[in-house]
Order: C-alpha cells, then sequence, then structure tokens
C-alpha cells in the first residue's frame, strides 16, 4: 500500500518508480495485485498521469495511518530493547550539513558510543522520498516562506530555526549603497540553484510577487560559488545568514524593503518514529545545537 500512496503522491507510476528505486514495470506489477486483492479499480488514468479513485483515496487514508502505527510500534520495541544504540542514518541539504549536522553529530557521538552514525548531504527533493522508503531516517531541509509547504501526512516536521533572508548585492553595481527592493533588480542577472530546487523557485516567487521575471541563467547549488559569482559583479541573489561562515569583501547585503522572505530549517521524520530513542535523541541535539549556533550575520549596507 505504500507503493499507491507514492503513485498518488506523484502522479503517476513512472515518477513513483523513480522515489522508490523501482522500475516502472514493477510498480504496475504491485498496482495490479493491488487492484485485484480489493476488487475495485484505485487509480484511473488523467492525461500522462494517474489521480486516486475515491477508493483508492479511502485505502491510502488507511495506509497512512497503518504506516505511521507501524512506526510507532517499531519504535517502542526499540525503546525498550536498545536504548539509543544502532544505526542513525541522516542527511542535510549542504549547508545545514556544515553548520548543524557536523556539531550535532560530534555530540551524539560523544554521548552515546553504541550509536552508530551514517551522514550524506542531499538537497530536499532528493532527501524526502528516501526518508519515506526509509533508506534514510532524519531529513534536516529547509523552507521559504514565499513556497507552499508540501502536504504529505507520512511525515512530521519539526521547525529548528527561522532566518532572514538577505538580498547580497555586488560592491561594483550603482545600487550597493543601498537601500534596495527586490523590484531594483528586474533587469539584473539573478544566481540561483538549479532548476527544481526551492531556492530558484523561491527566487522566481519573490519576482512575480516584485512584478518580473528573474533572469536565471548563472545556477550552482552550492552557495559559496554564487556568492563567489556576486563578489565578482556578474550578478545578485538571495542568501541566509546560515550560508554566511567568511568575509565577503565583494558583496553588500540588504534586506529588502519590498517585502520579508524567511527560511526555516526543519527536521522531517516518517510519522510515528518520534518515540524511537535514537530519532528523539537527534531531534533534541539539533535542537540543542541550534539554539547554541553562533549568529554570524553579514555587515548590512
Amino acid at each position: 500500500m505504500s507503493i499507491l500512496r507514492e503513485v498518488a503522491t506523484r502522479g503517476g507510476i513512472a515518477a513513483a518508480a523513480e522515489a522508490l528505486y523501482m522500475t516502472p514495470s514493477a510498480v504496475s506489477q504491485h498496482m495490479a495485485a493491488l487492484e485485484r486483492e480489493a476488487g475495485i479499480s484505485l487509480l484511473e488514468r488523467v492525461g500522462r498521469g494517474v489521480r486516486l479513485t475515491p477508493a483508492g483515496d479511502r485505502l491510502v487514508a488507511h495506509t497512512e495511518r497503518l504506516l505511521a502505527v507501524l512506526e510507532e510500534a517499531e519504535a517502542d520495541l526499540d525503546d525498550i530493547s536498545h536504548g539509543v544504540a544502532g544505526r542513525l542514518r541522516i542527511c542535510a541539504f549542504p549547508t545545514a550539513a556544515r553548520a548543524l549536522l557536523a556539531p550535532a553529530l560530534t555530540l551524539l557521538r560523544q554521548r552515546h558510543p553504541r550509536l552508530e552514525l551514517a551522514m550524506t548531504d542531499l538537497e530536499p527533493e532528493e532527501s524526502i522520498p528516501l526518508l519515506k522508503v526509509r533508506e534514510i531516517d532524519v531529513v534536516v531541509t529547509y523552507e521559504f516562506d514565499h513556497l507552499p509547504i508540501p502536504e504529505d501526512p507520512g511525515v512530521e516536521r519539526h521547525v529548528l530555526m527561522s532566518e532572514p533572508i538577505y538580498l547580497a548585492v555586488p560592491a561594483s553595481h550603482p545600487l550597493a549603497a543601498g537601500p534596495v527592493a527586490v523590484a531594483d533588480f528586474r533587469d539584473t542577472e539573478w544566481v540561483v540553484g538549479r532548476e527544481g530546487a526551492p531556492f530558484m523557485e523561491v527566487t522566481r516567487s519573490v519576482g512575480h510577487e516584485a512584478g518580473f521575471e528573474p533572469k536565471v541563467n548563472l545556477q550552482s547549488n552550492d552557495y559559496q560559488v554564487i556568492l563567489a559569482c556576486v563578489a565578482q559583479g556578474l550578478g545578485v541573489t538571495l542568501v541566509p545568514p546560515l550560508a554566511l561562515f567568511a568575509d565577503y569583501p565583494g558583496i553588500v547585503f540588504h534586506v529588502p524593503t519590498d517585502m520579508d522572505i524567511t527560511r526555516r530549517e526543519v527536521a522531517v521524520i516518517r510519522r510515528g518514529s518520534g518515540g524511537n530513542p535514537i530519532i528523539a535523541t537527534t531531534l533534541e541535539t539539533l535542537r540543542e545545537v541550534t539554539a547554541n549556533l553562533p549568529r554570524r550575520g553579514p555587515t548590512i549596507g
């Protein structure tokens, strides 16, 4: 039934297969078998995609509850039999991996020597599917207030921190002295993340809110590359304080005057897994690290 949930969430067999690391043929076979067992159609074709039938909707609602109960049962058993011991698989986007995960994992290793740690850095669009298929236990991701928060009954969100987003402007730019608004840069190149990433989407969103379509030909998922481009005068960008850990003499940072832009760092777990001692301890440690994080902001122009 978890495969049915993914097909419904992704809107198609191929997208679900990619998220689940299965072949489309295997997913189709699972769906056919599930419909035979249910004795009723669960999916209907809509254009190039599929959507749930009313029966499919009801079954997925039950699936979410069942999966959450299964996670709770496993968490209770782990608490009784193991405590904070075993394997933790955690990931974060690169900025948070440096600023949050590295110190959090250090504390976990010091305090819980029976805990085996596995870490990787992934962008949000890559990590959440792996969380849902149980290849990762905790994901540290981010959300922008100018983008909708995806509704997903299979996961729980735990907000760790919130930070303002600055406009990074080349010191050589005529408007560098400020004050500046997002709308001032309608004819300027924007240095952004790769296509489909939330960083790209929020840049487009704030541009649209300011009344223009941003020019987004310069793309990187590495903030240090992005800031190097800004310092060289190639464009402007949006940047959160968490990404700033050095001096940037070629850049002036501004709070835009025409809108507030905020990013939240969020820990995401599978619904029902919060009682697992490993996951509960990890969330507590992430909160501790976040609370003690030095708030090193830029010099605002």
